[in-house]
């Protein structure tokens, strides 16, 4: 009966990725507390999801949690089929088209087609995500965004 448990599953899952993280930032160099190398913080954050991960197959080989397929009863498959195309295209427009109309397109999406809200809520909620975040990224912490192929010529910044 444990075997069927998720968090035994979950954790399994979360303590091969944080194996993975963990050896790959031990490959990259660890370097010292004072000197930290390329891999420092990724081997410990590596070993911080190893410790969690673990304590939670723990719980699912004490029989804690929901069984597997409690997870999946009463999911709404369409919209999680409608989440995944939507970010599959914004990975595929988001150069061509650039960050802000991308991510205000993506954001709009989820919030009327997908999961509805008012447009009164949707609308800026969008506006302030998209726009906001890429001030903050793009003058605040100088990451380059693409603007977009076809928008370069319109838009100054």
């Amino acid at each position: 009966m444990m075997l069927r448990r998720a968090e035994l599953w979950g954790g399994l899952f979360w303590l091969a990725i944080g194996a993975f993280v963990a050896w790959q930032g031990w490959l990259l160099e660890l370097g010292t507390l004072r000197e930290p190398g390329s891999g420092f913080v990724f081997f410990w954050l590596g070993l911080l999801i190893v410790a969690f991960a673990t304590s939670i197959a723990i719980g699912g080989l004490r029989g804690e949690g929901p069984l597997l397929g409690d997870l999946w009863r009463g999911a709404r498959w369409r919209n999680v089929l409608l989440v995944v195309l939507a970010l599959i295209a914004f990975g595929f427009l988001f150069e061509r088209v650039g960050f802000v109309i991308c991510s205000l397109a993506l954001l709009l999406f989820l919030m009327t087609v997908v999961d509805p809200v008012r447009p009164v809520i949707s609308i800026p909620v969008s506006l302030i995500a998209a726009v906001g975040v890429w001030y903050v990224l793009e003058k605040m912490l100088l990451v380059q965004l693409p603007k977009g192929t076809w928008i370069e010529d319109f838009i100054p910044f």
